[in-house]
């Protein structure tokens, strides 16, 4: 049986949505997500070698509490509120109206599953998700890249196949996945980017390579637009993706979706609202770009039986809902 040790890394990451939907990916393609197949970690750290040295080492020294449970992974409390907020979840099969697609068309990535990526899972595999101040930092010919990812210092997820290191970038593939949902796409839509760390450039590069425009908005950060300076426009945007937390919605008359995701409170269909309104919360993106990591690095043989974005989307709402009444 696979056993699947997976962290995600950064500071601060105890409000992490991700391995939560880990967890419902995991179920809907019928891996076991109970803790002695799915074994979780935050791993708390600012600097990249740490966290690889969480997947050698297989546990954190000191693991800090779960904010959706109040304990650490690995502890019976947040084990048994993790499957039975995934189970409660599952049973949603339609995904929430509030959620339902714009564009009618499939979804296609500029991604191709790299052709020495191992198309099976192992016994013991490890997945990492890392953000920030993590993205930047990997800049090693030890690892495969099975993007640009490393070129332009934007990598979210590395795998360990039992043999070697792989890793990619997902955030650009996630958020024209998000927006293609909403029915615009990089072939008629000049994307309006605020934010200049890894995130930022991936998007900025996955909407070049998709034959989009890019206009780069006062950020913190200036946009490195090494590779795909043709790219760059100053005409106005027609979608805005939002990394830095600096646009304000009631102020633009077109699409805005969010990096950034906060906890939320109320019930499931409140939960719901905000996501939509008054601009895309950030996770949509999170669920997107998740999608794509299972696609293109983790386990690409489950590709075609992945959930739909949408579907993904309710679930996590509602086993977040879950949570929320029965753990805190």
């Amino acid at each position: 049986m696979v056993v699947i040790r997976y962290g995600i890394a950064g500071q601060p990451v105890e409000h992490s949505l991700s391995p939560l939907l880990t967890a419902l990916v995991a179920a809907h393609v019928g891996l076991p997500y109970g803790d002695k197949h799915l074994k979780m970690d935050l791993v708390d750290v600012r600097v990249l070698t740490d966290a690889l040295a969480w997947g050698y080492a297989g546990a954190v020294p000191s693991p800090g509490p779960w904010a959706y449970t109040g304990a650490p992974f690995g502890k019976f409390r947040t084990s048994a509120l993790l499957q039975k907020a995934v189970a409660d979840a599952m049973k949603i099969e339609v995904p929430h109206a509030g959620f339902a697609p714009v564009s009618a068309e499939p979804y296609v990535s500029t991604h191709d599953v790299h052709p020495s990526l191992p198309t099976r899972l192992f016994g013991e595999e490890i997945w990492l998700n890392l953000t920030s101040p993590l993205k930047h930092q990997l800049d090693s010919g030890a690892v495969m890249a099975v993007d640009n990812s490393m070129a332009t210092k934007s990598v979210n997820a590395l795998r360990w196949d039992g043999r070697g290191w792989w890793c990619g970038g997902f955030d650009g593939d996630g958020v024209r996945r998000v927006l293609h949902h909403h029915g615009i796409g990089a072939a008629t839509a000049v994307l309006g980017l605020s934010g200049g760390g890894g995130a930022a450039r991936s998007t900025a590069s996955s909407w070049a390579d998709a034959g989009g425009l890019v206009h780069p908005l006062f950020s913190r950060r200036q946009l490195d637009a090494e590779g795909f300076e043709r790219h760059l426009t100053q005409r106005e945007p027609d979608v805005l993706v939002d990394f830095d937390g600096t646009l304000c919605p009631e102020e633009s008359d077109v699409l805005l979706l969010k990096a950034v995701y906060e906890p939320m409170e109320g019930g499931f269909e409140d939960r719901v609202a905000a996501c939509t309104s008054p601009c895309l919360d950030g996770r949509w993106l999170l669920a997107a770009q998740h999608l794509a990591c299972w696609r293109n690095l983790w386990a690409p043989e489950h590709a075609a039986s992945l959930p739909n974005l949408d579907l993904l989307l309710t679930r996590l709402v509602k086993a977040e809902s879950f949570l929320a009444a029965h753990a805190l």
